[in-house]
């Protein structure tokens, strides 16, 4: 053989293995509208134990929030119950460990109404980005008295019912 017959054979070799390569590496493309799954709604149990360690004061005062939070409704549902203390304000934040954090809500402020003798009971319809801050573990809960502010306070915790 010549070689130029080679060249061709060998090019003409090649062509078709590329060919086979293409029409064999078709690639089926999934619907995927049809493959997107809704994530399951869920409910949670919040918590929060308030007290001095989130604050570092030697105050004895302390406090429980206790309450639910549904991802439907996005609607936090809460009561808070304290102890040993006074409050002036007591308010939801959000911000990481250590910091002020941003005020969400102010939950109780004794202006000229006498403080409650009843837990502190209420609701919160929780935007996107709330809500997200919220299962991230970034809320707590900050009581401040004539004293100090804040004196005590807590993060949430969220348990999945």
């Amino acid at each position: 053989m010549s070689k130029g017959k080679n060249k061709r054979l060998i090019t003409g070799i090649g062509i078709v293995l590329m060919l086979f390569c293409m029409v064999s590496c078709k690639k089926e493309i999934a619907m995927q509208d049809e493959a997107k799954i809704k994530p399951p709604i869920r409910t949670y149990i919040v918590t929060a134990r308030i007290d001095k360690k989130g604050t570092n004061t030697n105050s004895e005062g302390t406090a429980v929030l206790k309450g639910s939070y549904d991802e439907k409704t996005k609607e936090l549902k809460y009561g808070v119950e304290y102890q040993n203390c006074i409050p002036e304000v007591i308010a939801l934040r959000s911000g990481p460990k250590g910091s002020a954090g941003s005020l969400i809500k102010e939950l109780y402020r004794k202006d000229t109404e006498s403080t409650p003798a009843g837990p502190l009971t209420g609701a919160l319809k929780l935007s996107p980005l709330q809500e997200r801050n919220l299962l991230k573990g970034q809320w707590f809960v900050a009581v401040s008295t004539i004293l100090m502010s804040p004196e005590i306070s807590g993060v949430l915790t969220l348990k999945q019912k």
